[in-house]
């Protein structure tokens, strides 16, 4: 099938820039562009283009799944040796989520490129997590397809670093929670968490988090995120008051 005259007879979702700023996106370039235009095609768009040999992406969100599954429990094994299989499994169910998955989606800006029905298009669909998170997976299977695992596993990895940060800054401890209770239990006050510090462009922002307790500072922590980077502070917190972590 000549692929020219395929994505031309398709709807391609590229407004005013092409498929190379998608894959420049996404950090790979497809053989295959066949496959990245599966991978971004939603069961709506082909239910109301049945004319079409065009597929929607529910197969490659299947093999996607079993991938981003594999990449990340290959790497939470390799980098926390000390966890037991509790522990790793904590991390994994809070780092392989439809939350965090859609979050990856948005910040390579999958959602400008799907293809979708008209009335999901009209509803939002392009911001929907369960669709983003969707289409990442048929994203991960379509680029195993088209490489290797070796391949799939180094972009996954940039994929979440670039949205989340290092592994190690992944916490299945309520920090926060916790340096509540200590200080009120043991100070009879609470600790102030004040966002300090924002930089960067707004798709890889890092944010800085000050603690303090009666006017001092006892914590700080950085993050993609401010939840992240609240509960570093937290932790940083709890470890100089002599909280036992």
């Amino acid at each position: 099938m000549n692929i020219t005259a395929t994505l031309n007879s398709w709807t391609w979702r590229v407004y005013s820039v092409g498929i190379e700023t998608l894959e420049a996106s996404i950090g790979y370039t497809f053989r295959d562009k066949d496959l990245l235009q599966e991978a971004m095609t939603h069961t709506t768009y082909v239910n109301e283009h049945k004319e079409s040999i065009i597929s929607d992406n529910q197969r490659l969100e299947f093999l996607g799944d079993s991938i981003v599954n594999a990449v990340v429990t290959a790497k939470l094994f390799a980098q926390f040796q000390d966890d037991k299989e509790g522990s790793l499994t904590k991390k994994r169910a809070e780092i392989i989520s439809e939350t965090a998955l859609s979050k990856i989606a948005r910040h390579i800006g999958l959602g400008t490129y799907l293809n979708l029905g008209r009335g999901e298009d009209m509803d939002g669909g392009r911001e929907k997590p369960s669709i983003l998170a969707d289409a990442y997976e048929a994203l991960v299977g379509a680029v195993f397809l088209d490489s290797s695992y070796d391949t799939v596993s180094a972009v996954v990895g940039k994929h979440f670093e670039s949205a989340f940060g290092t592994l190690e800054h992944i916490s299945t401890t309520d920090y926060k929670s916790t340096l509540l209770e200590f200080c009120q239990a043991e100070y009879k006050c609470l600790p102030k968490i004040l966002v300090v510090d924002e930089a960067g462009p707004e798709h890889e922002k890092e944010f800085v988090i000050n603690v303090y307790l009666s006017g001092r500072i006892v914590g700080q922590g950085r993050g993609k995120n401010k939840k992240q980077a609240a509960q570093m502070a937290c932790k940083e917190a709890l470890r100089l008051l002599d909280y036992p972590l």
